[in-house]
C-alpha cells in the first residue's frame, strides 16, 4: 500500500492533481467496471478448465512440466496463458535464447513465483532469490517452489531496496566469473531501485526489467537506460505474437475464447528493458 502511495506522489509531482485523478479513475474502471470484470471472469473460467484438463501442469514452452497450484494470487486471471506457454512469452523466449546456465536468478517482484520455480526446474539456474513485498505473494512463491521440489534451492525475501539488493549481490560475488540473471517487475518502482552501486554489482547479470512507463517520464527511463549502458548492451523487448491455433487443446474453444487466452489483461502494450553484460560480448 505504501508503495502505491509513493507512486501517486510521484505522479502528483510530475503531472499535478489532474494526473493523479486520471490514474485513480483508470484504476477504478479496471477494478470495478462490469466490462472489465466480465473479461477477467472469462479468462479465469478458461483457466480453470485448462487446469483440470492439464492436471495443473504447464504443457508448452520453456517451463513445460511446471506444476501450478490450483489458485494463483497475482496471476489468477493468467492461468490459461501460463499453462500453454503464452504468458510473457517474449521474456521467457529471450531468457532461453541466451543458451546459458545461470549461477543465480534474482527475481525482484516474484509474485506467484512462476519464474523462480520455472527457471530452477528447467535447469536454467542453480539457485534463486525472490523479493516480494506482499506476504500473500511470498507465500504463493514458496508454495510453487515446494510443489515443484525446488524449494531447497531458493529463498524468498521481503521488499527489495538498494541496500537489500546489494547485500544479496555481495553474498554471491564469489561466483562473479559466472553469469547470472536478474528479473524485475515492481509496478513502476524499477525507476528508483537501481543506482550506480547496484548496476556495478550487476555487471555479470543478464537483465530483464518490465517497464511501467505510465508511472514516470521518458527522461527518467532514459536515465535508467544510460545507467545500465555503462556495463551492458541495452535493448528493448516488445510483446511477441501468439497463435492460439497452434495449441491443439484450444481448437474446440470459440474464437473469442481462444483469443482471450492470449490476453494478459495489460492496460497498454508494454516493453521490457533487457541487458547483456558487456563482458559476455568481449
Amino acid at each position: 500500500m505504501r508503495f502505491r502511495v509513493k507512486l501517486l506522489q510521484s505522479k502528483y509531482h510530475r503531472d499535478g492533481i489532474l494526473g493523479v485523478l486520471w490514474s485513480l479513475t483508470q484504476f477504478i474502471v479496471r477494478k470495478f467496471s462490469p466490462v472489465e470484470k466480465r473479461t477477467d471472469w472469462k479468462r479465469r473460467r478458461i483457466g480453470k478448465r485448462l487446469y483440470n484438463d492439464f492436471g495443473g501442469k504447464v504443457r508448452y514452452g520453456a517451463f513445460i512440466g511446471i506444476q501450478l497450484p490450483k489458485k494463483l494470487i497475482w496471476a489468477k486471471n493468467d492461468m490459461s496463458s501460463i499453462l500453454i506457454g503464452f504468458y510473457e512469452k517474449q521474456v521467457i523466449d529471450w531468457i532461453a535464447a541466451r543458451e546459458l546456465h545461470f549461477s543465480t536468478l534474482i527475481d525482484i517482484g516474484s509474485a506467484d513465483g512462476l519464474y523462480l520455480a520455472g527457471i530452477l526446474k528447467a535447469g536454467l539456474a542453480d539457485t534463486a532469490v525472490g523479493f516480494e513485498s506482499s506476504k500473500r505473494g511470498r507465500d504463493s512463491s514458496r508454495q510453487i517452489l515446494a510443489i515443484n521440489n525446488v524449494h531447497d534451492r531458493a529463498v524468498v525475501m521481503g521488499t527489495a531496496n538498494s541496500e537489500s539488493l546489494c547485500t544479496v549481490l555481495d553474498a554471491r560475488m564469489s561466483n562473479n566469473m559466472e553469469f547470472s540473471l536478474l528479473l524485475c517487475d515492481i509496478e513502476g518502482g524499477e525507476i528508483d531501485l537501481f543506482d550506480s552501486q547496484t548496476v556495478l554489482r550487476l555487471q555479470n547479470y543478464f537483465i530483464v526489467i518490465e517497464l511501467h512507463e505510465w508511472c514516470y517520464s521518458n527522461e527518467k527511463l532514459m536515465e535508467l537506460r544510460a545507467l545500465f549502458k555503462t556495463t551492458h548492451e541495452v535493448d528493448f523487448l516488445h510483446p511477441s505474437g501468439r497463435n492460439p491455433d497452434s495449441i491443439p487443446e484450444l481448437r474446440k474453444l470459440t474464437d473469442d475464447q481462444r483469443w482471450n487466452v492470449c490476453s494478459e489483461g495489460r492496460r497498454e502494450s508494454m516493453r521490457w528493458l533487457v541487458g547483456t553484460p558487456l563482458s559476455k560480448l568481449s
